[in-house]
């Protein structure tokens, strides 16, 4: 009998082969790409820079041969999606800085806390000791690494105390004074990283000065309408009112025995002299450092070198607020906070301010 022959499906042409997943994800990555880059990009572009506060607690440091300050800082927020996705929004960070030229060696971050706050202790050759609100940070000065930290600081393990007023740094004996939990008082050498206990009578002198508790001193004032010029022979400044109802005052050396020696004849409205050390900043140099208003019609702040010579403004930075820690090096130069500026006053009469906290689309430091 005769039977017909089994029919089979029609071949497809290739335009009507089914296209497998892996051939529609390779069509949809270009696509993903470029919404993902539109997407980040758009948010970085219009989305504002991070907040950057600059913290008091900074220091001069030594890095490979280099003089730089060291700079803890807040960075709250972020500028675009991506960082907001990938980074912490408060952060406590700490930046190596070169006074000279303005150059940022490195930037590495600390906490992740909203509130927190560190200050520089001292620094070796190899070390940076900083007092925490979670206790004592030891860092690399070549890159910022932290090397150890609360309970990981030999010695001190689980007695370590989180609070600042716990540490401090004896200059005469070149260690980081350290109180424990149970009270008793530990020293660490420059560039060591072991804390070791003291003797009695290096414990009972340093016991009334370190403190368990937080701190609630306040911070000493940074400026100051007089000042001491020249320790040495006693020799003072001050900012004295101009006469005649003239607004304004004009700088006038106090010489220990003699008459008050006005210093040329510019007028600054709300002058304060910045103070660093006991003594007006930038004294050694020849010049000294002046906070005062823009002019009579403007409050805006001001911070100015002036001429010890001449009274005459060399040079001048806006600020945005007073100033609030003010350090000076051997050299003379000084290094002041206000706010979010960092700025330096060098021996050649110029003042600059440092960027600390920049970062680039990924949010690295730059």
């Amino acid at each position: 009998m005769y039977q017909n022959p089994p029919r089979f499906p029609p071949v497809p042409t290739p335009h009507e082969m089914p296209r497998s997943p892996r051939r529609r994800l390779a069509r949809l990555i270009p696509l993903l790409t470029l919404f993902a880059l539109m997407f980040f990009g758009s948010t970085y572009v219009f989305s504002p820079e991070p907040t950057i506060e600059i913290q008091p607690g900074f220091a001069f440091a030594e890095v490979e041969g280099r003089e730089v300050v060291l700079v803890p800082y807040e960075r709250h927020g972020g500028r675009g999606m991506f960082q907001l996705l990938a980074q912490d929004v408060f952060q406590v960070r700490l930046a190596a800085a070169d006074p000279a030229t303005g150059e940022v060696l490195w930037d590495t971050q600390l906490s992740d806390q909203l509130i927190w706050e560190a200050s520089v202790l001292a620094a070796g050759q190899r070390y940076a000791y900083l007092a925490t609100d979670s206790g004592l940070v030891v860092a690399e000065l070549a890159d910022g690494s932290v090397v150890a930290e609360g309970d990981g600081v030999r010695g001190l393990g689980g007695t370590y105390v989180a609070a600042r007023s716990a540490y401090a740094y004896d200059p005469e004996s070149r260690r980081v004074l350290a109180m424990n939990a149970t009270g008793d008082v530990l020293a660490i050498g420059l560039d060591q990283t072991v804390a070791a206990r003291v003797d009695a009578p290096t414990a009972t002198a340093w016991s009334v000065r370190l403190s368990t508790k937080p701190s609630t001193a306040v911070p000493s004032e940074v400026t100051a309408v007089e000042a001491v010029l020249n320790p040495g022979s006693g020799e003072r400044i001050t900012l004295r009112k101009l006469p005649f109802g003239i607004p304004g005052s004009e700088l006038v050396r106090l010489p220990p025995n003699g008459w008050p020696m006005p210093v040329g004849g510019t007028a600054f409205h709300n002058g304060r002299f910045v103070v660093s050390g006991g003594t007006v900043a930038g004294a050694a140099t020849g010049h000294v450092l002046v906070e005062h208003r823009r002019s009579l019609n403007d409050a805006g702040a001001t911070l100015s070198v002036v001429s010890l010579d001449t009274g005459q403004v060399t040079s001048s930075l806006a600020i945005e607020s007073q100033v609030g820690h003010a350090v000076t090096n051997s050299e003379g130069t000084t290094v002041a906070v206000a706010g979010q500026t960092l700025a330096v006053a060098n021996g050649d009469g110029r003042i600059v301010r440092i960027d600390i906290g920049a970062t680039d689309f990924f949010g690295s430091p730059r």
